[in-house]
């Protein structure tokens, strides 16, 4: 069978099995799970993976799963992953398959992904037998939480066989329905999260001068903060450092002993991050050696940044253009503050991690990820899926 004759029949079965892959989309988010406490889940992925003659491998990364479809003839190895938990959001949609786990939903898109990944395997089991090399299907746990990828990789996730190239995607609704979002190198974060413990003197408000308040010396902090970007990181550089949590007094007229602020930090090099970590150290022992406080830093390394390797960003191109599917690529200028532990597979492996638009007026489907009325164009599941699976038989 040729290239275009292996397109058509893609491009058919997608449309056949549409409604079964938005079905399982709209199933799984109804029993949205957090984090590695997934059993729904991972029994109704189970169920489905067993309709197929596929090496199966489950509690990888203590509750991953891993798919690998094996095609006639030895070639790449490549690898795709979905991740699997929710978050813990109220849905607000009024929808028929609303979230039935109270205070848990699929707000980020990872029903979409999965769904994806289920549909993109459908297709590609039907072409196995003229295709080279593999696949390996990655469902992960706890992307918003503990970075389940470690765990997986550190499991072999990436090896027997061993992955040539990996790629994920994001269900993204900045960008328009059924358009593929491109960055070469960084396209997410890194995170970082920072706590500050302030221990002062406390007393009376009327007398501040017998007293040490942590309030003043946390302000302080924050203050001095504020100039890291002008001052000590490159212009060219993405970077932000903020505080979300500030807990210190309980009244009017007392000053407290103690102090805690909370923040994160967000960059997109090593040296951006090390040169936050250093200089905030150094703001919060002066200011307190100062007014007299004494304070820790607990500064906790999270994802890196999520980088895409350039040479599979330009091969996904020229694919894209020699399939007359240029029209689909959008060009993403600037990279997300956001962060994905996705960074953990491409810093092993080369590959690239991908934007699919799901912006619909028409749908009224516009609201950002984490939100508790997000919702998302369930048209680009199969046709995304079809696209993904005539990229992919050109990597092999």
């Amino acid at each position: 069978m040729n290239r275009e004759e292996l397109y058509r029949k893609i491009d058919d079965y997608s449309k056949e099995i549409k409604s079964e892959i938005i079905k399982m989309r709209r199933n799984l988010h109804m029993i949205p799970e957090l984090s590695y406490d997934l059993p729904e889940t991972r029994a109704y992925i189970l169920k489905e993976l067993k309709n197929y003659d596929i090496d199966i491998k489950e509690n990888v990364g203590q509750n991953g799963i891993l798919a690998t479809l094996n095609f006639s003839k030895p070639g790449k190895n490549l690898a795709y992953r979905a991740d699997m938990d929710a978050l813990p959001i109220m849905e607000e949609n009024d929808i028929e398959y609303k979230s039935i786990h109270s205070g848990k939903m699929h707000a980020c898109g990872h029903d979409g992904h999965m769904a994806m990944a289920i549909g993109i395997l459908k297709i590609m089991y039907e072409l196995k037998d003229e295709l080279s090399g593999s696949i390996k299907f990655i469902f992960q746990p706890a992307e918003e939480t503990e970075g389940g990828a470690k765990g997986m990789i550190e499991d072999g996730a990436l090896e027997n066989p061993k992955v040539d190239f990996i790629f994920g995607s994001h269900i993204w609704p900045d960008i328009e329905s059924g358009k593929i979002g491109l960055k070469y190198g960084p396209i997410m974060a890194g995170t970082d999260a920072v706590a500050i413990e302030v221990k002062g003197k406390g007393g009376h408000i009327a007398i501040p001068h017998k007293a040490v308040n942590p309030i003043v010396v946390c302000s302080k902090i924050v203050n001095e903060v504020e100039g890291f970007k002008n001052y000590f990181i490159d212009s060219s550089e993405n970077a932000v450092i903020n505080f979300g949590s500030f807990q210190a007094g309980q009244t009017f007229n007392v000053i407290p002993d103690t102090g805690v602020m909370k923040g994160s930090v967000r960059t997109f090099s090593k040296k951006t991050q090390e040169i936050i970590k250093n200089k905030l150290k150094l703001v919060i022992d002066n200011i307190s050696q100062i007014y007299g406080a004494e304070s820790k830093l607990h500064y906790i390394e999270n994802y890196p940044p999520t980088i895409n390797n350039d040479e599979v960003i330009d091969e996904l191109k020229n694919i894209l253009n020699n399939l007359n599917e240029s029209d689909r690529i959008k060009e993403v200028e600037k990279p997300s503050m956001g962060a994905e532990d996705f960074s953990y597979y491409l810093q092993k492996v080369p590959g690239a991690f991908i934007f699919v638009g799901t912006y619909n007026e028409e749908k009224n489907i516009t609201q950002e990820i984490h939100h508790p009325k997000y919702n998302m164009d369930e048209d680009i599941l199969t046709k995304t899926a079809a696209l993904y699976s005539k990229i992919f038989i050109n990597f092999f």
